[in-house]
């Protein structure tokens, strides 16, 4: 059994990181899930309008549209929730691009549904259990777009694996937010939902060992210009292994320059 990465960052700093991705870019996201929200909810609406039972309980014609468009529009959610937190150059458009992938978004969201509804036939926790269980699929797929349905899925369990608490409690601790979108008649979903899913997308990184944070106080990555009552700062492992190969080369250069002023004495 491969051994995972335990996410111990605090929900909190999980939030902050996810904050920190969307500065200067909030109505950008906003602008993003509006699109993601129109596709999801209103051809729906009009569906159940225009063929559903009197009695409201919807049509059959937009419980199929729902299958269908599901998937790849929570790939593209999640493809745009990567590019708002690794701070790409992006454009709401990629809400969209699920559907360039639609028969294996939509073959993972039919076989985690499938998953997920079998553990709620046992009892209710299972089935929440079994959720969090497959919450990373869509997100491993947008990674890796050539992975396979099954091999997505096996990779979610693996990597959280310990670590469904931690999520569980990261999405309780938006319950507050959650409340006053209430208030502001679901407008305020417009902006929570995208700082749910970048700060989910952190917890993703973590989990997935592309990114750790710079502490003082621990041995991940100690920088001397961070002090301890200072927030952690992220920093992707590719951009630290960067620094530590332009340290060498700095290092290499200076003793070169040593022993070619040794040559010459």
């Amino acid at each position: 059994m491969d051994n995972n990465i335990i996410v111990n960052e605090s929900c909190k700093t999980l939030r902050a990181l996810g904050r920190e991705s969307l500065q200067n870019r909030w109505g950008f996201a906003a602008l993003g899930t509006l699109l993601y929200m129109i596709l999801i909810l209103v051809p729906v609406l009009v569906l159940d309008l225009l063929f559903g039972p009197e009695d409201g309980s919807g049509s059959g014609i937009s419980a199929i549209y729902s299958l269908l468009v599901t998937g790849p529009m929570s790939l593209g959610y999640a493809m745009f929730g990567i590019s708002l937190f690794r701070k790409r150059e992006t454009s709401v458009a990629e809400v969209f691009y699920g559907f360039e992938k639609f028969g294996k978004a939509l073959g993972l969201y039919i076989v985690m549904s499938i998953f997920i509804f079998l553990w709620t036939l046992l009892l209710i926790i299972p089935g929440i259990i079994a959720a969090y269980r497959y919450s990373l699929c869509f997100f491993i797929l947008a990674d890796n777009p050539n992975i396979g349905i099954m091999d997505a899925i096996r990779e979610s369990k693996r990597m959280m694996r310990g670590n469904k608490w931690k999520m569980f409690c990261l999405m309780l601790s938006f319950i507050g937010w959650g409340i006053l979108c209430i208030f502001t008649l679901g407008i305020g979903t417009l902006w929570l939902s995208p700082y749910m899913q970048v700060s989910v997308v952190a917890f993703y990184d973590i989990a997935r060992g592309s990114l750790r944070a710079r502490r003082i106080d621990d041995g991940f990555y100690k920088a001397p210009e961070i002090q301890p009552t200072e927030d952690p700062i992220t920093v992707y492992k590719e951009e630290a292994e960067g620094e530590n190969k332009e340290d060498n080369n700095e290092f290499k250069k200076d003793d070169n320059e040593f022993k070619e002023d040794n040559n010459e004495s």
